[in-house]
């Protein structure tokens, strides 16, 4: 395969007016999606969200990820939240859509769909039923109509648990890597495996890390941007972080980490709930998950908004 630089990426998003940034660190963050009382999804909390994080140094939104609570949301629905937020967006940011299918057939066909709702970019996840990774990725990437960015995340809603499964070779996932039409890598919270898996990206594609109590490491690892739930309710910090590391300023990139390791742990423990929890403290709309699953309790709150407090965020 012949490897497509960013340069030549970048060309290609000029001249579809892509707003996909070139410097780095890029942070994106998964968007929770926020229910109406009726447990329908609020469009509305959706803009009044998307306003805030236009001020902030998010990169762009990830939609269709199990931030999202994507598995709780018909097609139908998960596709109206990405035009909701291509409408109220106004042109900034990017939109970086899901896609989490082992079927070459659905995989293309789910890409066409996010791409005409508004998305620029597809993450792709490395799929989790098939026994020739290589051969879904050589089949899928070069008929998606817009960058490829592969993310090695197993076992999804499982972000801060311990072991997870590997879902390809640190040597496979960097040929897939050099694929045509791959823009980048979502690294897992694994750092043994992923500071090999860095050995591997032989291009100088986009790697980013995906969980924040590892933005330290996985900077000092080599990675240079990332894509992480706590983007949500820290995206300076998250890019202060990687920035200092690339800067060479590792004092600096400690002393935030060390601030706000307890918020993302409290967080992250919590799951969706957590991050909406996080988000009302934050003003935002988070709101309760989708039924059957349940806010966090008063008491957990409570330690949540301790814990954001530890780390300066309130």
């Amino acid at each position: 395969m012949v490897c497509i630089s960013p340069s030549k990426y970048q060309e290609a998003e000029n001249n579809k007016n892509m707003p996909i940034p070139t410097s780095n660190p890029i942070v994106i963050a998964p968007s929770p999606t926020p229910f109406k009382a009726d447990d329908s999804v609020d469009h509305a909390a959706i803009e009044r969200n998307v306003e805030k994080w236009l001020k902030t140094p998010l990169s762009g939104f990830v939609l269709n990820s199990e931030n999202g609570e994507e598995q709780f949301l018909s097609e139908t629905e998960r596709l109206d939240i990405v035009r909701t937020v291509n409408d109220a967006r106004n042109g900034e940011k990017f939109i970086v859509g899901g896609v989490d299918s082992s079927s070459v057939t659905d995989s293309i066909r789910t890409a066409e769909a996010l791409v005409d709702a508004g998305a620029e970019m597809i993450r792709i996840r490395i799929p989790r039923l098939a026994s020739d990774v290589s051969a879904y990725f050589e089949q899928v990437v070069q008929r998606v109509p817009a960058p490829v960015v592969i993310i090695h995340q197993m076992a999804p809603g499982m972000f801060a648990g311990g072991g997870v499964p590997v879902g390809a070779q640190p040597e496979v996932i960097g040929d897939l890597i050099d694929l045509d039409n791959v823009w980048g890598y979502i690294a897992s919270g694994n750092l043994r495996f992923e500071a090999r898996v860095r050995n591997f990206v032989t291009t100088d594609k986009p790697f980013w890390l995906g969980n924040g109590i590892i933005l330290l490491a996985m900077s000092v690892v080599g990675a240079n941007g990332a894509c992480l739930m706590f983007g949500n309710v820290a995206p300076t910090e998250c890019h202060k972080i990687i920035s200092s590391v690339m800067n060479g300023d590792l004092k600096t990139a400690q002393k935030i980490q060390t601030r706000i390791i307890e918020a993302d742990h409290q967080i992250l423990a919590r799951g969706a709930a957590g991050i909406k929890a996080a988000l009302d403290i934050l003003g935002y709309d988070g709101g309760a998950p989708r039924l059957p699953n349940l806010s966090v309790s008063d008491a957990d709150r409570e330690v949540i908004r301790a814990a954001m407090q530890q780390a300066q965020l309130v």
